[in-house]
């Protein structure tokens, strides 16, 4: 019994940083638009790697804040956070339908 409600804790965990996330994508993406349109010369870095990376880190974030652990382990990978020095490395871009 006690499995099955930390499993349940961990799945609206999970839940709950896909809604946060699908909910702050809609202040993010246009913010870091205009971010990068004002500082993306400088880093010589895409419209899409720098929202990438910004996104990255947000989930980065809100993992730290909403996903707990459920028996010792941790409902899904953990992503770590990527220094502004890292952003040439940066892969992940923001899609419609993003595994996270």
């Amino acid at each position: 019994m006690k499995e099955a409600a930390s499993s349940a804790l961990g799945g609206i965990s999970v839940f709950a940083l896909l809604v946060v996330r699908g909910l702050l994508l809609w202040i993010v993406i246009p913010v870091g638009f205009i971010a990068w349109l004002l500082f993306g010369w400088v880093l010589g870095a895409g419209p899409g790697q720098f929202l990438g990376w910004v996104d990255l880190n947000m989930i980065a974030a809100l993992q730290r804040v909403l996903v707990h652990r459920v028996n010792g382990d941790w409902p899904m990978a953990r992503v770590a956070f990527v220094p502004i020095g890292k952003l040439q490395s940066v892969r992940h871009r923001v899609s419609v339908l993003d595994p996270v």
